[in-house]
Parts: C-alpha cells; sequence; structure tokens
C-alpha cells in the first residue's frame, strides 16, 4: 500500500512526528506500506491537519484540539475542523479526545480510538548502564520528560517528587523549556535537569527509573508516559485528560471532571496528593499490534 502523509516530519522529535515516525518505520519494515508522493498514493495518512487538499481517500490522526481561552483557538481549530471534516477515517489517541473533540466539531461517521503504543524492541535495545556512570546502582531514579508548558506541571511534579520519593532517590528532568517553569526557586541536590534528550537516552533514562512522574493537566495520550510504562516505570499522573487511560502500573490523582469548555489551560488547578487511587491493569500498547490497526483502517478505505 502507497501512502502519502501530510503535515509529518520525520526529523522531529515532537510527540506526534515521533510516533507517526515509529508508527511508518514499523509498517515499512513489515513491508506493509510505502511512503509515496500524493499522485502515486493508494491512501493518504494526515498528522492532525491537511498541507494540501487530498486527492485520495485520507484517514487524519488527531493529537488534540485547541482550547486554551487565552489563545485565538477558534483560528487555531479552523484547520483541524475542516481535516476532520473531510477526512474518511479519524483516529484518535485515547477515550477523552474523542468526547472533547465530538464535543467541538460533532460526531464524526468513520472513527476509532486507538491508544499510542511503543517500539519494544527499541526499548529492549535501550541501555540503562550508561545512568551508572552518573549515579550509582543502588541509587533510585525517579523521572519526567516534557515540552515543559505551564500546563505540564513542572512545579508539581517536582512537589511530588520531594514529598513522597525516598530520601536516596534522585529525580531526572528532561526536556525543553524547563527554565520558563521558575523551578531553580526549588533547591534540592537530588534534582537533576538535562535538558532535552534524544529518544534512545530517554528509553535508557525510563529503563533506569523506577517512577515516571506526569502530572500534565488535560493531556491526550502522551507517548513519554506509554514509553515509560513499556521500559518499566510505575507512573503517576493525574486524573484529567486521557493520561489515565494507559496506565498498567501507577497512580493516579484525582481532578475535578472538566465540562469541555474553554479554559485558561496555562493557569492548571491545585492538586491534592492524598485524593488518589492505585491502578494495576492488563494493557497491550506493543507498536507491532497497534500498527496493525492503523494498516487496517487504511486498507479499509481502498
Amino acid at each position: 500500500m502507497k501512502v502519502f502523509a501530510h503535515n509529518f516530519n520525520p526529523d522531529s522529535n515532537s510527540g506526534p512526528n515521533k510516533f507517526t515516525r515509529t508508527l511508518f518505520d514499523c509498517l515499512i519494515k513489515d513491508n506493509k506500506v510505502k511512503l509515496s508522493n500524493q499522485d502515486e498514493a493508494d491512501v493518504e495518512f494526515c498528522l492532525i491537519e491537511q498541507q494540501v487538499h487530498k486527492v485520495k481517500p485520507m484517514v487524519l490522526r488527531l493529537d488534540g484540539i485547541w482550547f486554551n481561552s487565552d489563545q485565538d483557538y477558534n483560528r487555531q481549530n479552523a484547520p483541524i475542523k475542516f481535516s476532520y471534516h473531510n477526512a474518511d477515517a479519524v483516529i484518535f489517541q485515547s477515550e477523552f479526545n474523542k468526547k472533547l473533540t465530538e464535543y467541538w466539531f460533532g460526531s464524526h461517521k468513520n472513527s476509532t480510538v486507538i491508544h499510542n503504543a511503543s517500539d519494544l524492541n527499541l526499548i529492549n535495545l535501550a541501555d540503562s548502564s550508561v545512568w551508572d556512570k552518573k549515579f550509582k546502582k543502588d541509587v533510585e531514579v525517579w523521572s519526567c520528560a516534557s515540552n515543559w508548558r505551564p500546563h505540564k506541571r513542572l512545579k508539581d511534579n517536582i512537589r511530588y517528587f520531594l514529598e513522597f520519593a525516598p530520601k536516596q532517590a534522585v529525580l531526572i528532568v528532561a526536556g525543553r523549556n524547563y527554565n520558563s517553569q521558575d523551578v531553580f526557586d526549588i533547591v534540592d541536590d537530588r534534582i537533576y535537569f538535562t535538558g532535552e534528550l534524544d529518544y534512545t537516552t530517554l528509553l535508557s533514562l525510563y529503563k533506569r527509573s523506577s517512577t515516571f512522574i506526569h502530572l500534565a493537566y488535560l493531556d491526550h495520550c502522551p507517548n513519554v508516559v506509554v514509553d515509560a510504562q513499556a521500559s518499566g516505570c510505575v507512573v503517576i499522573c493525574s486524573s484529567t485528560g486521557g493520561t489515565s487511560e494507559i496506565i498498567t502500573k501507577g497512580k493516579i490523582i484525582n481532578e475535578k471532571q472538566w465540562n469541555f469548555s474553554p479554559i485558561k489551560l496555562y493557569e492548571p488547578p491545585k492538586m491534592d496528593f492524598d485524593n488518589c487511587i492505585e491502578v494495576i491493569s492488563k494493557l497491550d500498547y506493543d507498536l507491532e499490534s497497534c500498527s496493525q490497526k492503523y494498516y487496517n483502517i487504511m486498507r479499509n478505505l481502498l
């Protein structure tokens, strides 16, 4: 099957592009698809929004929509909404993502939810021992990673670590823009800021970590959480958004349910860490089975 991909940058390490890259790498390796130009394609794959008018049947993979009341969300959503109604099939990352989008854009005649998945082969190849050069083997490592914006709640991640991690544990903070979070007033020699890490190094960090903290507000289906728990981490997350749907082992901090109305996203509410539940479940987020679901949807459009 020849596939033309809209709005996909294989050189980007953003969540949507990184997931799409690993998805197509898997499908190409299995000889199921081949990326092509639009004229030669059998189907089109659109990541979030179209760049050009579709010519062939198109599946849209949504990452999320805009709802921050401090931004011009109607203008931001316009190309996504057009792509949504123009698509022949829609794939949502989570049930939360589906409910939110349908609330704002209406239902779609052909949609499904496919949670994000991890490349277990890459995780197996990642070498966690590289972190032993910095920390002794008996040091417990906690971690978090994101493109740090206010709703990702870096300060809450750090506060949770300081309250609940063992005294000998360390917290590794990976990702961009943490300096904009005003966290440097928190002084603790157990917290290390690495900046942005390449994907292989991130996987090695997850494998070295016992616990991954992701207290982001209204996140859709974060790839960092999927990868971290596939690497063996216990995950601490918020009940808001779609993150709690993908937890297999960890703790969910309960928060007030959101009604899908525009909201000041960058002013998330204060968290009560004592209001929580522990979760153990069996969910399959292997990239092989995930990519097969994507392939079946695209094949059904032929």
